[in-house]
């Protein structure tokens, strides 16, 4: 039934787009059409470039250097086999040149949605693996990814930029809910707490979970931002890929793109109730003994003040422009009303075929999927307790991961680390954090999230020797300069927040800038105005 209610939605778009030829969708028609064959034969005159641009290359080493594409890796070795194997499948059919090899990358969160980048690596959220209701979903979605790689799109660069453009966007704006708690830090460390007991503390703890949890929400998938066409081309070719394997693409699609659209719902409703809890608790937090202390002569409090809330609505931007819908992607109601007509076009007399779940259901029993499956989500319910201000139920929730082989995974350990420090263990948790390190799969925010807690408890030398680790690691200083110049002011070395300071204004980076004069006790200088591109999510 699937199969035919897809079959009919892409005939009635046909007759749609004959009588009404005016009709675009989404600011422009939809870039494939059927009407010439299938897409795969179209391209077969097209030079592509599958080795991709060097631009587009240095994105991706880039995004790995930052640690940023792993920020919710987990290692599932048979998951990853099978995935490998099924994406061989589907290549198979792609008569051109191939290019670089295929990895297959699995993040751990609840996202139904991959993407791709240029080195031929495909990223798959775990929740597309939990959630999917065939194998054809799956297929498709990965025929979707391979179809960025292998038809070059990574070469145009000046449409490759990631969902999110701020350079220095993983740790910044972590000091600031540091700043927003006031005597955790400013009064040296956790002891001080009692000057500024009750509202503002707690108030600064949970603007602090709950930056971590945006940043997490904008972070986890940075897809590259693709143009429509390509994205159309994507759509077309994927379609096409899995019905040769052969899969019920049409049902599969259909599913796909009404997903998407669901999940996209659901995160824009989490995403608001985050940005608005986080710009309260900033506000309350904001009082004026914490702007006292936090300004070390001069300035204004109210500018000092508008600038803590301010950061706070950059954080929340950044997650919206990463995770709404956008001018450049069309909507997923949109991409399947395209795909429904190109399909009824190039595929006239295709036979329906039943979806399966034979794949997704051998995926699924192993004791590595199992697992995975309960590490996923209880780092998911530990977050949301964590920004709730729930620390014990927050820790019930990461202790869930203790019993399965990912308790030792940065994704799990992080987290772990993050709340014994929440707690004032700030011994346990650096051996959590140090734990995470030692694995290849650590990320930038876990060095990050491990200087700041030093920086919280009044410790910035071994703030200072983390943050060191992390930038040799990474080769990236930006993340950290907002938390070494809090540091540096922290231990009264003027001469040497200044040097930070000075370096941080050279960086291209506005917000990041602002958030360097907040943590040296500055107001900042008024934000200039700039459009700002909203991107999209569901497939990259």
């Amino acid at each position: 039934m699937m199969n035919l209610t897809h079959r009919l939605t892409g005939l009635i778009c046909v007759a749609l787009i004959a009588l009404q030829p005016t009709v675009a969708l989404a600011g422009s028609a939809y870039a494939v059409s059927g009407k010439r064959g299938p897409f795969i034969d179209q391209v077969a005159a097209r030079k592509i470039n599958v080795a991709g641009g060097q631009g587009a290359r240095g994105l991706v080493d880039d995004a790995i250097n930052q640690g940023a594409n792993q920020t919710a890796r987990l290692r599932m070795p048979q998951t990853e086999a099978k995935i490998t194997a099924l994406l061989q499948r589907i290549e198979a059919s792609w008569p051109y040149p191939k290019g670089a090899p295929l990895q297959v990358l699995i993040q751990g969160v609840d996202y139904y949605s991959a993407y791709s980048l240029p080195d031929g690596s495909i990223v798959v959220g775990f929740g597309l693996l939990d959630r999917a209701q065939s194998d054809d979903e799956v297929a498709f979605v990965l025929a979707h990814e391979l179809s960025h790689v292998r038809l070059g799109h990574f070469a145009n660069d000046a449409a490759k930029k990631r969902r999110h453009d701020t350079a220095g966007r993983l740790g910044q704006l972590y000091v600031l809910a540091s700043l927003a708690g006031g005597a955790r830090n400013l009064s040296g460390g956790r002891q001080g707490a009692a000057v500024f007991a009750g509202r503002a503390t707690t108030a600064g703890r949970r603007a602090e979970a709950t930056s971590d949890l945006l940043h997490f929400f904008n972070n986890a998938m940075i897809e590259p931002a693709w143009a429509q066409g390509e994205e159309d081309e994507a759509d077309a070719l994927g379609f096409d890929l899995s019905l040769k394997v052969p899969f019920a693409a049409e049902a599969a699609s259909a599913r796909v793109f009404d997903t998407i659209q669901a999940d996209e719902a659901r995160r824009r409703q989490l995403r608001a109730s985050l940005e608005g809890r986080l710009k309260r608790e900033m506000g309350r937090t904001a009082t004026d003994s914490v702007i006292k202390s936090a300004l070390d002569s001069g300035g204004s409090r109210q500018e000092f003040k508008r600038g803590l809330v301010g950061s706070a609505g950059r954080m929340a931007m950044g997650a919206a422009t990463h995770s709404d819908g956008s001018a450049e992607h069309r909507p997923p109601e949109d991409r399947k009303r395209g795909l429904g007509a190109y399909s009824a076009a190039a595929y006239r007399d295709l036979a329906l075929r039943d979806e399966a779940t034979t794949w997704i259901s051998d995926l699924r029993a192993t004791q590595e999927f199992t697992d995975a499956r309960i590490a996923v989500a209880a780092v998911s319910a530990a977050k949301t307790a964590r920004a709730d201000g729930d620390l014990a139920g927050a820790e019930t929730e990461i202790a869930k991961a203790d019993p399965t082989m990912f308790k030792d995974s940065p994704l799990v350990l992080n987290e772990a680390g993050r709340l014994r420090g929440d707690q004032g263990d700030t011994a346990g948790a650096d051996v959590l954090f140090n734990r995470a390190h030692a694995s290849t799969d650590q990320t930038i925010d876990g060095y990050v999230d491990h200087v700041r807690m030093f920086y919280e408890t009044g410790q910035g030398l071994n703030g200072f020797l983390v943050a060191k680790a992390g930038e040799d690691r990474f080769g990236d200083e930006k993340p950290f300069l907002a938390l070494k110049i809090a540091i540096a002011r922290q231990a009264k070395r003027k001469k040497e927040m200044n040097v930070f300071l000075k370096r941080c204004m050279k960086v291209d980076d506005e917000s990041l800038q602002q958030d360097c004069q907040l943590a040296a006790g500055k107001s900042p200088e008024p934000k200039r105005r700039r459009g700002i591109q909203v991107m999209g999510v569901g497939l990259g």
